[in-house]
């Protein structure tokens, strides 16, 4: 079996790489908050808390935050930052969860299912640690058309079996819970947010492994993959360099537990 992807690699350059630019977390906090119903007296845990962009905006909206990470690296990070004392820090792997059962008002995932192999046990330790009529908010991303495209180009110079993700596939991200008796108390809702993509820094952050689903690739793998998007950049773009304004979306949904 694969090993849950750890994020101590990526530390350093996570906030600048991932998903929403800066300025959106306040209002992604906002989606969460309504999603999962919370309020100020609210306890909530988010597993796969890395360095914070969801944690510390959604601290400030309710009594306790609790974020476990299995990478130290990404939680010294978080704890480097302002408003990083508001939010209670263990690392810890998602699926033996050092908490008791029974305690929070809501648990928060984001993109964290696709990471972990035992992600079964997951959603089992999140059960056991809310609370009777609790929610857990799942959240995942949508990419713009122009992203999507670079990422098929590449993924069809490599073997499935290296680009598959080690736990929930994406294409899965609206039924994995409900396929295990968790229940939908909430639509899908979405937030959408513009950003610029330049497909020159797409293919060089593939090539420097920013992405977690590059690091179990060798050089040549990597190479071959780079060179094909290469060439098909440069046939598609004027200038490669240049970007481009285009349109993603951060979702949620609240479930909630089986019985």
């Amino acid at each position: 079996m694969p090993e849950t992807v750890s994020f101590d690699r990526a530390a350093e350059f996570y906030d600048e790489t991932r998903g929403f630019p800066a300025g959106e977390e306040g209002k992604i906090a906002e989606v969460i908050a309504q999603t999962g119903n919370l309020h100020s007296a609210s306890r909530v845990l988010e597993v796969g808390v890395g360095t914070g962009r969801i944690a510390l905006p959604l601290a400030e909206r309710v009594r306790l935050l609790a974020g476990v990470d299995i990478s130290s690296a990404m939680l010294r990070r978080l704890r480097s930052k302002p408003g990083s004392a508001h939010v209670v820090t263990a690392q810890a792997s998602a699926d033996a969860l050092p908490l008791p059962a029974g305690q929070f008002d809501c648990a928060v995932a984001v993109h964290v299912f696709h990471l972990i192999p035992t992600w079964k046990q997951v959603i089992a330790e999140l059960a056991r640690t809310l609370r009777p009529g609790a929610r857990l908010v799942h959240c995942w991303s949508r990419q713009d058309a122009v992203t999507r495209q670079l990422w098929d180009v590449w993924r069809a110079t490599i073997p499935d079996d290296h680009v598959m993700n080690v736990g929930v596939a994406w294409e899965d991200n609206e039924t994995f819970l409900p396929a295990m008796g968790w229940e939908a108390i909430t639509e899908v809702v979405e937030h959408r947010y513009a950003h610029d993509l330049a497909p020159a820094v797409f293919l060089d952050r593939l090539r420097r492994r920013v992405w977690s689903q590059t690091w179990r690739l060798s050089d040549a793998q990597i190479e071959r993959g780079a060179a094909t998007l290469e060439a098909f950049i440069k046939a598609t773009y004027a200038d490669p360099d240049a970007p481009m304004r285009v349109t993603s979306g951060f979702l949620a949904q609240a479930y909630m537990r089986p019985g």
